[in-house]
């Protein structure tokens, strides 16, 4: 069964920052961006869909959705979602390059992370490209379809031992190339998120060397 991009992209909200439960699906995020892709996704899947909004306990802003139709839908593709157990649906790995980026970019958007520091003693930029999640068996299917489909190259996958109570796994990407063609072929909708995968590239011509642009881009990276 073919599945749409929309639909995609809600998946890959709900394996992220969203919630599957026999009665709702919430999803959270801070991200306005994000939350309202996830609206408009679901709309075009389902038609007229009457949204709960409000915000978490943590201050996280949510989207929830009643419906055992809407549901169903999900479960058919998400037939185990606890976080340690999800997976990539098999009509996404086996879909179109183009379904395998949205799906990928809906992911990360939510559970990705671009992150760029100045390393004060060596002056030398250090540069991640991470996705965290509690199920190692989604990662390595990430993984798989990074490398097979976009050909980017990834870090071996870890486990977050400088958390205390997160101890969730990380798959790593690193190197101009591959944050090009991550940039290319997959990319953010999350501006913060752009923006700083952005200034990761930018880093590699703005070297300690390079006064000018070396010193501009310390200024940015203290923008949040």
């Amino acid at each position: 069964m073919v599945i749409s991009e929309n639909f995609a992209r809600c998946i890959a909200r709900i394996s992220g920052d969203g919630y599957l439960y026999y009665r709702y699906i919430r999803y959270s995020n801070k991200c306005p961006e994000l939350i309202r892709e996830f609206k408009e996704d679901m709309v075009s899947e389902f038609g007229g869909i009457n949204f709960t909004e409000g915000i978490s306990n943590s201050g996280t802003p949510f989207v929830q959705v009643h419906g055992k139709n809407l549901i169903k839908k999900f479960t058919n593709y998400l037939e185990d979602y606890r976080s340690t157990s999800i997976k990539i649906p098999n009509e996404i790995k086996q879909g179109s390059k183009r379904l395998k980026s949205v799906y990928l970019r809906a992911l990360y958007d939510d559970e990705g992370c671009a992150t760029l520091r100045l390393n004060n003693n060596t002056k030398e930029w250090k540069r991640n490209l991470t996705l965290c999640s509690n199920s190692i068996m989604l990662l390595k299917e990430v993984e798989g379809i990074l490398v097979s489909t976009f050909k980017i190259k990834t870090n071996k996958i870890i486990r977050n031992k400088n958390a205390i109570k997160d101890r969730c796994y990380v798959l790593a990407i690193t190197g101009k190339d591959n944050f090009n063609k991550f940039k290319e072929k997959i990319g953010f909708l999350s501006p913060r998120k752009r923006k700083r995968l952005e200034m990761i590239i930018i880093s590699y011509d703005s070297t300690s060397k390079n006064k000018i642009s070396f010193e501009k881009l310390k200024r940015e990276l203290l923008i949040p």
